[in-house]
């Protein structure tokens, strides 16, 4: 149901709009004013013109014109549409808002979470992540951003290899049994991690070549090590921060640690190695050196020159902490995630398994001798009610929309390269839960610090912020028109007829649309 202040708005705009364009020289030619409310709750109100009355349409979408009409219709936004015909949209509801903070909702097993857009949550598997740049200033979430990285890729069973030469971002991280070596205090241990990382990727070159059958990622070559009784290998996040810094104090774009930090992104994606690396501001000619390579993901930054040479000119624009300009995901606000939450992650506590995760390893270990069949999880994934049901809703959605066995056979193969499952040669090769997860299972339950996921991470999404102009274009860079049917033909709709005399043309409500 439309509300009334809406209706009374459409109203008003229905009888002044068609007089500003005679005003203008130009035929009112509307055929149809339609009200609807779309998916994401914004409520539209759409002027449909007949082209056949119209000799030039530069006329009917000129700036100056537009302008005009919104000016008239005390500031609502008006957007132009002539993929289909023409039609004017106004957006009744105002300018969709993002939020000024959301926090972590928890781990999602193989996808990296980030934030939320106008359209929903921001996130994609490791894979299609790749490398990033993460750019921004003191206070603005660049720092909290990594360490949502580090959280993530911790609770995935990911080795890390971080430089923190201020000692700022992962203090909390010193002695994390994820680490592959210590935290780099200064340039030259971090040359040293990238020199590591670089290692990392000539051993799972020869792992690569002898295990046969050509694989192409890590996905690939863990499958096969499964399969042929090998240890799986682990994903390895590189984190540098203050990479600027380090790069300068080594020789500038022309040293070895550019050098070696290039060739790190170049070849570390095929071997599942993620580079980050991150600075309060970065160098043309350093970021030169593997541009192609990384996104970026800028939150505010100073410089124009930074901003407009990794694609985020906007980034400049930006007043609030946690909101970040990207060009593969456009502008998202970033979760937070509190330092206290990756102090525990780090140290093997909460967030390395969701709530439906741990109780099925605790009811593997308590309840079924510590073995753990596919046909085991099955149940348990698709059981809604009784002792162990699974409270996911996401979990759930995915195990309906792919089949409750092949979301059994993901998850008994993220354990199994995560080390914890095991196939029991002594027991017909029956898939048997190891120590290692039983520690971690036991270490949850005595916590009881986890949080249930929440089902819709879109929530609160129209909280009314502020954000300067040029960013709100961004936002809306994309025609807002796009989810409109063309045809508008309404499913189930209401006339309204309005009381004003003289009014040719009714307003078609529409309660839904195909």
């Amino acid at each position: 149901m439309i509300e009334k202040t809406f209706v009374d708005k459409a109203d008003r705009l229905a009888r002044i709009v068609p007089h500003v364009l005679a005003q203008r020289g130009l035929e009112p030619c509307f055929s149809d004013w339609v009200l609807t409310r779309s998916g994401r709750g914004d409520v539209w109100l759409y002027g449909v013109l007949d082209t056949r009355k119209i000799a030039r349409m530069e006329r009917y979408t000129s700036p100056d014109l537009l302008h005009q009409v919104s000016t008239v219709a005390r500031g609502v936004p008006v957007y132009p549409s002539n993929t289909n015909g023409l039609r004017y949209g106004f957006l009744l509801s105002g300018r969709p808002r993002l939020p000024g903070r959301v926090d972590f909702p928890g781990i999602e097993r193989g996808v990296v979470r980030m934030g939320v857009d106008l359209r929903g949550e921001v996130k994609c598997t490791w894979d299609r992540l790749g490398h990033l740049l993460v750019a921004g200033m003191t206070g603005y979430g660049k720092s909290v951003f990594l360490r949502l990285l580090a959280h993530q890729a911790i609770a995935d069973g990911a080795r890390l290899l971080l430089a923190d030469l201020d000692g700022a971002t992962f203090p909390m991280l010193v002695g994390c049994p994820a680490l592959v070596a210590p935290i780099a205090g200064n340039p030259q241990e971090a040359h040293s991690v990238v020199g590591l990382a670089l290692g990392e990727c000539d051993k799972r070159a020869a792992l690569y070549a002898a295990a046969g059958g050509f694989p192409d990622s890590l996905a690939d070559y863990n499958h096969l090590a499964v399969k042929s009784g090998e240890d799986p290998l682990p994903r390895l996040l590189v984190i540098l921060d203050e990479y600027n810094a380090t790069a300068v104090a080594l020789g500038g774009a022309r040293g070895q640690f550019a050098s070696d930090t290039a060739a790190l992104a170049w070849r570390g994606r095929k071997f599942g190695v993620n580079l980050v690396c991150a600075a309060q501001d970065f160098a043309k000619e350093t970021v030169g050196r593997f541009r192609d390579q990384v996104a970026p993901v800028c939150f505010r930054v100073q410089s124009k020159e930074l901003a407009r040479s990794v694609g985020c000119s906007e980034a400049v624009h930006i007043t609030r902490p946690g909101r970040a300009v990207t060009t593969r995901w456009g502008v998202f606000q970033a979760y937070y995630l509190d330092k206290s939450d990756l102090a525990t992650a780090g140290a093997g506590g909460a967030g390395v398994l969701s709530a439906d995760e741990l109780s099925l390893a605790l009811w593997a270990i308590e309840q079924n001798d510590g073995y753990l069949a596919l046909a085991d999880i099955q149940a348990r994934a698709d059981a809604h009610t009784g002792t162990g049901a699974c409270t996911d809703a996401g979990a759930r959605a995915r195990t309906h929309a792919h089949g409750g066995q092949g979301y059994a056979r993901r998850l008994a193969s993220a354990w199994e390269v995560r080390g914890w499952l095991v196939k029991d040669s002594q027991n017909g090769n029956k898939r048997r839960v190891t120590d290692d997860l039983r520690q971690i299972a036991y270490k949850l339950k005595t916590l009881k610090t986890l949080k249930t996921l929440p089902t819709n991470p879109q929530t609160d999404l129209q909280t009314d912020l502020e954000q300067s102009t040029s960013l709100q274009s961004a936002e809306l860079a994309r025609d807002p028109l796009a989810d409109v049917p063309g045809a508008l033909v309404p499913i189930g709709y209401g006339l309204y007829k309005p009381a004003v005399k003289g009014l040719q043309r009714e307003i078609t409500i529409i309660t839904e649309v195909n």
